[in-house]
């Protein structure tokens, strides 16, 4: 004969819990302890949450983020009373809309499972909202407390505006990178990116890496001791980014080179000496060292092109009139322009018996 619950009189399944119905049991001793206030503190400018000591990125809202938050924070702090054998945070329902700092009451939705049946109790739970500023945001205002700098340069000198530009994209695309990012000094020579977080320095610099071919390298400064004692170096991080336009002369290591463009591997060109196609692999320390722009000196000229007929092309000598024709064989012309046409002037470069038809030029 089943037996009944005393509480209630209802039958039980069973033994029951602790030999109450599942209801009783819940309303006797719950299906698990909660911490009756819980703080919450939040960064005023991004929205970032302090947790263990820490602080971590907020949701889209800040209703979704302290959701998340007290989801964490109930499932570590919350007990199972004695005959519970497991439970958890089914749903967290806010009473009112979040507005700021504040006091707040919440209904958590608890399950759990004792004695083979399922359990669910609905408590609330008073949260204190604070504001505070995280230590990226503080960073940011002050524009101290920097751990790492990446400076982009480039092989020419001064940095480009596209490549300026290219830079902010890569930042853009990557928001866990931008967030620590504290302040970008820009001058004429290039970029001085100053971040909260070294890791994310070093993930940055990756990214230049890849995008541009950069040859990249690091720098260890030790600046003072942290309050546990611990020393506290700042991480510099050199970025040199090759600026050439495709269809330029350059010279690696001493040896003419025209530039194609750029891969994930490095810089793809063509060896001037051999014609055949390479890529420069920039990510090799010390790689781009060697790598320069060409003086070409009279191997570059201004060509006014004659005729393409059958199998020779016939150049003018653009500045020496017709005091200098070049005929040359179709196969030994390699042209990086859409179309030659006669009447037309174009930048060339003459290296080892080939023609190599660069730009048009007035």
């Amino acid at each position: 004969m089943p037996g009944v619950c005393p509480s209630c009189g209802r039958p039980l399944e069973g033994k029951g819990v602790r030999r109450l119905c599942p209801d009783c049991y819940v309303e006797r001793y719950g299906v698990a302890r909660l911490p009756e206030t819980i703080r919450f503190v939040y960064c005023r400018d991004c929205g970032a949450y302090r947790y263990q000591g820490g602080w971590n990125e907020g949701l889209e809202s800040a209703e979704d983020t302290l959701r998340e938050y007290l989801h964490m924070v109930l499932t570590m702090r919350m007990k199972p009373t004695e005959a519970v054998e497991e439970a958890w945070v089914e749903s967290i329902e806010l009473m009112q809309g979040f507005e700021g700092p504040g006091l707040y009451t919440v209904l958590v939705t608890i399950a759990g499972r004792a004695g083979g049946r399922d359990l669910v109790e609905r408590r609330t739970v008073s949260v204190e909202a604070s504001q505070a500023l995280c230590p990226r945001c503080t960073a940011r205002s002050t524009g101290r407390g920097f751990e790492a700098e990446v400076r982009v340069r480039s092989t020419a000198g001064s940095l480009g505006g596209d490549v300026k530009a290219g830079v902010a994209r890569v930042i853009r695309r990557n928001r866990s990178i931008a967030g620590f990012i504290v302040k970008v000094d820009e001058s004429r020579e290039g970029l001085d990116i100053y971040l909260t977080d070294q890791t994310a320095a070093r993930m940055l610099a990756g990214k230049l890496r890849s995008e541009f071919s950069a040859e990249v390298k690091e720098s260890y400064k030790l600046v003072g001791r942290q309050p546990s004692g611990k020393r506290k170096g700042r991480l510099t991080i050199s970025v040199r980014i090759p600026e050439y336009r495709p269809g330029e002369i350059i010279s690696v290591d001493g040896r003419p080179h025209l530039y194609l463009g750029r891969s994930g591997r490095g810089l793809v060109t063509i060896d001037l000496d051999s014609g055949r196609e390479r890529v420069v692999d920039t990510s090799r320390s010390g790689v781009l060292a060697g790598v320069k722009r060409y003086e070409p000196g009279s191997s570059l000229r201004r060509m006014m092109l004659l005729s393409s007929d059958g199998d020779s092309i016939v150049f003018l000598d653009a500045d020496k009139g017709m005091q200098e024709v070049v005929d040359a064989p179709k196969g030994s012309v390699m042209s990086f322009v859409d179309s030659m046409e006669p009447g037309r002037v174009y930048e060339v470069f003459i290296h080892g018996g080939r023609i190599y038809v660069l730009r048009e030029t007035g």
